[in-house]
């Protein structure tokens, strides 16, 4: 069971009610992240960055009045450690002195990201990886077909969430692209790469996906112990940081590949 799995688990427990926290509208349970942020602001999801003081002082609002069903009121906010400053400080006003009957997830796979404020005022719940056994146990509860599990656990690094995520025909394709693109970067020239960057140009969300997917390969190789996976774990981390600096997208991907280029 990967945090957000086991946060709506615990949402559904807390209200004894799961159709609706399932289908995302129970009136008291909110998962709060960059695609939320972009249907309340009426903005596409590639201009999300971070999770600005708005969002979060939309929720305040949201907690400080009474559960809705006379129940808990719950927020997952997911990709905890995209707060801004500014936001991290209104956050941390509502843990220090949280409305009653209220729980508050904060989810991310970067807890030395998070603001030492925040986190001091949490208790951190650590995930490990899924052995495939239990993999293939959660995905079989998915619906997953067999035939499809085994590439999937492969794929998912032993997080159940990402399975499931990757299990849609147009993710497993993506993950299909990034592992060719792995395999294959010490081919690619300069001119190959500048030349399939020409056309239209893919968005934020677009270029951290393929980002993200790319990953997997590297961390695969890094844990079966080959050392050089090392630089290009690396270089990609570099890349989704520079995306969260606002970075032209196609230009980070670009520049990512002539630097794998170099170092597969």
């Amino acid at each position: 069971m990967g945090k957000r799995t086991l946060a709506l688990e615990l949402a559904k427990a807390l209200n004894n009610e799961s159709r609706r926290t399932e289908a995302s509208n129970h009136p008291d349970v909110r998962v709060v992240n960059l695609a939320y942020q972009a249907d309340l602001r009426k903005e596409p999801v590639e201009k999300q960055i971070n999770l600005r003081i708005e969002t979060i002082l939309e929720e305040r609002r949201r907690l400080l009045q009474s559960a809705v069903e006379g129940g808990w009121k719950v927020l997952i906010l997911d990709d905890a450690h995209r707060l801004t400053a500014d936001a991290a400080n209104v956050l941390l006003k509502i843990l220090e002195e949280p409305p009653e009957n209220t729980a508050i997830f904060l989810l991310t796979p970067y807890r030395d990201r998070l603001f030492q404020t925040i986190l001091s005022r949490c208790q951190p719940v650590r995930f490990g990886s899924l052995r495939d056994e239990d993999m293939n146990r959660v995905l079989e509860r998915g619906g997953i077909a067999a035939e499809a599990r085994t590439r999937l656990i492969e794929l998912a690094l032993g997080s159940p969430g990402r399975a499931l995520h990757m299990s849609r025909e147009e993710e497993l394709q993506a993950a299909r692209e990034a592992e060719e693109t792995w395999e294959t970067a010490a081919d690619l020239t300069p001119a190959h790469i500048l030349r399939g960057g020409k056309g239209s140009r893919p968005g934020r969300v677009d270029i951290e996906q393929k980002l993200r997917h790319l990953l997997t390969p590297a961390m695969r190789a890094l844990r079966t112990g080959e050392t050089s996976a090392g630089a290009p774990v690396r270089l990609i981390e570099s890349a989704l940081a520079q995306l969260r600096q606002n970075v032209q997208p196609a230009l980070v991907y670009e520049n990512l590949l002539l630097q794998l280029s170099k170092t597969r």
